[in-house]
């Protein structure tokens, strides 16, 4: 088994992933996850970015190079602790909504701004009827699926329903989710 992480692909046939321009990597079975990049309209932005994927640089604050602008969300590279940025998660944008917001109103009166710090609470991944969690706070198992997994998957996602629209429309939305 191969894996490489971190390269672009070029192009795919029934045979060869064609990486960058020299790399060919022989396959039987490609497993491709597609990274994030940012909007198309950034690449001209007057913003530092990463020129690979034009997501915006901010610090820990969401304050860009241009003390008018404040980036967040999976356009946007914010600065962490340590040497990776905050993970282009759901998970991570719901934590940093609230103080990126609050750091709007302070910066427009003036007032210092906070600092966020991601706190990566575990993965939880479904696709079709299938689900599996990884490195899920307080919970005793490391990587886990079935019934335990889904029922996680459909709480998290309850839980934002109920955050944003109230405990009624979480509860009818259960059976569907």
């Amino acid at each position: 088994m191969n894996i490489k992480c971190g390269e672009f692909i070029g192009e795919v046939d029934e045979e060869t992933v064609y990486i960058g321009d020299e790399d060919e990597l022989d396959y039987d079975v490609l497993v491709w996850t597609g990274g994030i990049t940012g909007r198309d309209c950034m690449q001209d932005v007057a913003l530092d970015k990463d020129e690979r994927n034009h997501r915006v640089h901010a610090e820990g604050n969401f304050r860009t190079d241009d003390e008018h602008v404040f980036a967040i969300g999976d356009s946007a590279l914010i600065d962490q602790p340590g040497d990776q940025p905050a993970p282009p998660t759901a998970q991570a944008a719901w934590q940093a909504a609230e103080v990126a917001g609050e750091n709007l109103a302070r910066a427009a009166r003036g007032q210092p701004l906070k600092t966020w710090t991601h706190k990566d609470k575990g993965t939880v991944v479904s696709v079709g009827e299938k689900a599996v969690a990884h490195d899920v706070m307080n919970m005793p198992i490391e990587t886990f699926g079935g019934m335990p997994a889904k029922l996680l998957k459909k709480a998290i996602a309850a839980r934002w329903i109920n955050d944003v629209t109230g405990v009624g429309r979480a509860a009818k939305a259960w059976p569907d989710m």
